[in-house]
C-alpha cells in the first residue's frame, strides 16, 4: 500500500521546486535546439530523423524531441512547453528515488531521499533547461528500480526484472548507448558483491526481446535513411566523444577532472557534505543490496573521473544515489552530527570567502567562475574574450547572498541538531537549498541577455517581409532558438563549423551555407537582408561588407541584427 500523504509532500516540493521560470525565454546555445528540432518534427512531418532549420541533426536520440513536439501539439510551441519534460522527468525521478530508499532503508529514509533529490541545488538550473539529462536520469532511475524490486521476488514469475530492461531501453533513446552502459555495469557490479543472483535468474531472453522492441526500430530506421548519418551517431557521438578525440572540430572545452568532482559537489549540495555518513547496519534480505547504492554512485562518478571529455553536468545520473545513501543517513542519525560540524567549517570558511570577494569582484574572476560552471564561459575564456557583460556588481551581489546563505542557513541547521531537534535540522538544509535556489534564479536572469534571442528574433519577425532573407554569421547552434521564434530558415555565412561542419555535407544544406564573398554579392543584390552577428562589427564579417549599405537595426542582449535597408 503507498502511504498517499508521502506522494503528496514529494509531489508538493517537487513543485515547488520544478515549476517557477519554466517560461523564461529560451537560452541557447541548448534550449533553441530542442525547442526547433521539436517544431520542426510537427510541422515538417518527420518523427524518425531530427531536424533543425531544415538539416538532419543526430548528435542525440530522439526521445526527448518525440515528447515535446507531443507537447507543441497539444498547446503548440513555447518556452514552457519546451521544458516541460524536464521537469516532469525530474519529478518522476524524486518518486522513484523514494520508491528505492523505502525498499532498502524502510519509509523513514524514503521520504528524506525523496526530499533530498528534489532539493539539491543542481536541479535550479538543470530542471529548467530543455535537454536530455533529467530524461536520462529518470530512465536510468526507473531501470535501477525495476532490477533493486526484483531482486527478492521469484514469484514475479516472466515479469521479474522487466521493469529494469524497459528503463534501459528508454534510456537508450534518451541518451544514446550511454543508456545501456550505465545500467549494465551497475548491475554487472552489484551482482558480483551481492553474490545472490545467478545470470539465469535476470529473465534474459524475454528482457532481450522488451529492450529490442523499444530501442531498435528507430536506430534500424535512420541506419536505413542516412548510413551516414548513423555512423557519425555510433562512432564519432559516442566512443570517439568518450575519447575526447572526435573527427570534427568541436567548439567545446570539456571540464578538468578537479573541475567536474568540484562541480559535482556543488550541483548536489548541501546533501552532498554527507554522503560519506554512516547508516544503521541491517541484516535484512533487502539490506544485502544496499550495496547498489555505492556502486551506483561510484560507477557514473568514477567513469566520467576517467573520461578525458566530461562536463560538470555529467554526475547528474548518480544523484538518485547519492539522494538513497544520504536519506538513509539522516534516518538512522548516527554520523549526522559529525558531518554537520564539519559542513558548518567548511560553510563557514566559504561563506566569508563570497562575503569578502563578493565585495571586490573583478570581472576575470567573475569570468573564470562562470567558466567553470558551464562549457559556453569556457569557450569564452579560452578564445579570450574580455568578460561580456555590463557590469560585474550583480555577481558580487550574488555572491554575498551566497556567503550569508551558507554562514545563517549551516548555522542553524546545526544548531537545530545538537539541541535535539533533528527534523527542524533536516527542514533548515532543506530551506539553505531552496534559498540558494532563488539566487541561481536571479543569476539565470542576469545570464539570460546573454544567451537569449528572443529579443532579436521579435526584432526580426516585425521588420521582415516574406520574401527577405535572414542569415546568420557562423554556426547556428549558438543561436537555434531563431528558426523557433521566427519561424524561418536562416541561411549561415562561415557557418559550416562543429557539427554543422557534418550536415553542410548533405544534399539538404544546399543554398544554406555561404562564405564571406557570398554575403557581399547577396548584400548588394535586390533582396532585403537581415543578419544576426554575435560579434562587434570590427571582429565580425560586417566589416567586409559595403559600409554604405550596413544598416543597424539594435543590439539585442550579445546580438547584433544589421540590415541592408
Amino acid at each position: 500500500m503507498i502511504p498517499k500523504s508521502v506522494v503528496y509532500i514529494l509531489l508538493a516540493l517537487g513543485l515547488l521546486f520544478f515549476l517557477p521560470k519554466l517560461g523564461m525565454p529560451l537560452l541557447d546555445p541548448d534550449e533553441g535546439l530542442y525547442a526547433s528540432i521539436a517544431r520542426e518534427m510537427v510541422t515538417g512531418g518527420d518523427w524518425v530523423v531530427p531536424h533543425v532549420n531544415g538539416l538532419p541533426y543526430l548528435e542525440k536520440p530522439p526521445l526527448y524531441f518525440w515528447l515535446t513536439a507531443l507537447t507543441f501539439q497539444l498547446f503548440g510551441p513555447s518556452e514552457w512547453a519546451t521544458r516541460l519534460w524536464s521537469a516532469i522527468s525530474a519529478l518522476g525521478t524524486v518518486l522513484l528515488t523514494w520508491r528505492i530508499g523505502r525498499r532498502l532503508y524502510g519509509a523513514p529514509a524514503g521520504l528524506m531521499a525523496g526530499v533530498v533529490m528534489a532539493s539539491v541545488v543542481g536541479n535550479a538550473l538543470y530542471v529548467r533547461r530543455a535537454s536530455t539529462d533529467q530524461l536520462f536520469v529518470f530512465c536510468l532511475t526507473l531501470a535501477m528500480y525495476g532490477f533493486l524490486r526484483d531482486t527478492e521476488r521469484p514469484d514475479r514469475g516472466r515479469a521479474r526484472f522487466l521493469l529494469f530492461y524497459v528503463g534501459a531501453a528508454l534510456a537508450v533513446l534518451a541518451k544514446g548507448f550511454i543508456g545501456v552502459v550505465f545500467p549494465v555495469l551497475i548491475v554487472g557490479l552489484g551482482l558480483a558483491a551481492v553474490r545472490r543472483l545467478g545470470w539465469r535468474e535476470l529473465n534474459l531472453v524475454r528482457g532481450a526481446a522488451v529492450f529490442a522492441a523499444i530501442a531498435a526500430p528507430w536506430h534500424a530506421l535512420v541506419a536505413w535513411r542516412s548510413p551516414k548519418l548513423f555512423n557519425f551517431y555510433v562512432v564519432d557521438n559516442h566512443l570517439l566523444r568518450f575519447l575526447d578525440a572526435r573527427r570534427y572540430v568541436e567548439d567545446d572545452v570539456p571540464s578538468s577532472t578537479l573541475a567536474f568532482l568540484v562541480a559535482s559537489f556543488l550541483w548536489a549540495f548541501p546533501w552532498s557534505v554527507f554522503v560519506l555518513a554512516r547508516r544503521a547496519p541491517d541484516r535484512s534480505p533487502q539490506a544485502r543490496w544496499r550495496v547498489v547504492m555505492v556502486i551506483w554512485l561510484g560507477a557514473i562518478v568514477g567513469l566520467f573521473a576517467l573520461s578525458r571529455f566530461k562536463h560538470e553536468y555529467y554526475a547528474l545520473p548518480a544523484f538518485p544515489a547519492l539522494a538513497v545513501l544520504v536519506g538513509a543517513a539522516w534516518a538512522s542519525g548516527r554520523d549526522i552530527g559529525r558531518w554537520l560540524a564539519i559542513g558548518l567549517l567548511g560553510c563557514s570558511a566559504v561563506g566569508l570567502w563570497a562575503l569578502w570577494i563578493g565585495r571586490g569582484l573583478t570581472p576575470t574572476q567573475a569570468l573564470s567562475g562562470l567558466a567553470e560552471l558551464n562549457a559556453y564561459y569556457r569557450i569564452l575564456r579560452d578564445q579570450g574574450v574580455p568578460f561580456p557583460f555590463v557590469s560585474v556588481s550583480p555577481f558580487g551581489e550574488l555572491l554575498r547572498w551566497l556567503g550569508l546563505v551558507l554562514l545563517v542557513g549551516w548555522g542553524l541547521a546545526t544548531l537545530c541538531w545538537f539541541a535535539t531537534r533533528r527534523r527542524a535540522a533536516f527542514v533548515a538544509l532543506v530551506g539553505v537549498a531552496g534559498v540558494i535556489t532563488v539566487l541561481i534564479f536571479r543569476l539565470v536572469d542576469v545570464v539570460e541577455p546573454m544567451h537569449s534571442v528572443k529579443e532579436a528574433a521579435q526584432a526580426i519577425t516585425a521588420e521582415a517581409g516574406p520574401l527577405d532573407v535572414l542569415v546568420v554569421e557562423g554556426t547556428l547552434e549558438y543561436s537555434p532558438a531563431l528558426p523557433f521564434y521566427t519561424g524561418r530558415r536562416f541561411l549561415m555565412v562561415n557557418g559550416a563549423l562543429n557539427y554543422f561542419s557534418i550536415a553542410a555535407s548533405l544534399p539538404e544544406a544546399h543554398g544554406l551555407f555561404m562564405g564571406t564573398a557570398d554575403l557581399v554579392r547577396l548584400w548588394e543584390g535586390p533582396q532585403r537582408v537581415f543578419l544576426v552577428a554575435r560579434r562587434p562589427r570590427a571582429q565580425s564579417v560586417v566589416s567586409a561588407l559595403p559600409a554604405a549599405r550596413v544598416h543597424e537595426v539594435g543590439r539585442y542582449g550579445s546580438r547584433w541584427l544589421y540590415s541592408n535597408r
